[in-house]
């Protein structure tokens, strides 16, 4: 059984940012959660959907057209590092990715299989920041970054 759309749309999304991080970067983590960033070394992106805006996509029937919100936390090594994750972050969000069906997988449940089954189309950045956090701050929060963008 497949998941929700709301989760399949999540893990779409962060298999295709590790897909992205993975094929130019080393030793950068992508996680599904904030809170997961603060168990990962630094440098560490954190990948969550923030919330879902739904319409009704025409009148009279009860079809529903979803915009998605997610927020991009960038937790890096230095200023230059944040900047460029940022960057790089920005271009490849723009570019949308395939939108996937999740399942368990039959002979192990620990393991998921997936099946394309369309797009996610990149609508607008929302905000794109450093996050200014004092001096003092720990590791992860001193060179922080924060991307926010919708999709459907």
């Amino acid at each position: 059984m497949s998941f929700s759309t709301r989760r399949n749309t999540e893990l779409s999304m962060v298999e295709y940012i590790t897909t992205l991080i993975n094929g130019s970067w080393n030793n950068v983590a992508v996680v599904k959660s904030f809170l997961k960033a603060y168990e990962a070394p630094v440098p560490v992106i954190a990948v969550r959907l923030l919330d879902v805006q739904s319409s009704r996509q025409e009148i009279g029937s009860n079809r529903l057209k979803q915009v998605y919100t997610f927020i991009i936390d960038v937790f890096a090594n230095s200023d230059g590092q944040r900047i460029d994750l940022a960057e790089f972050l920005v271009q490849g969000v723009k570019e949308g990715c395939i939108y996937y069906e999740f399942s368990h997988n039959s002979a192990n449940r620990e393991l998921l299989d997936k099946d394309a089954n369309g797009r996610l189309i990149f609508l607008q950045f929302l905000t794109d920041e450093r996050v200014d956090i004092n001096a003092t701050a720990a590791e992860h929060d001193k060179f922080r970054h924060s991307i926010t963008f919708t999709c459907e």
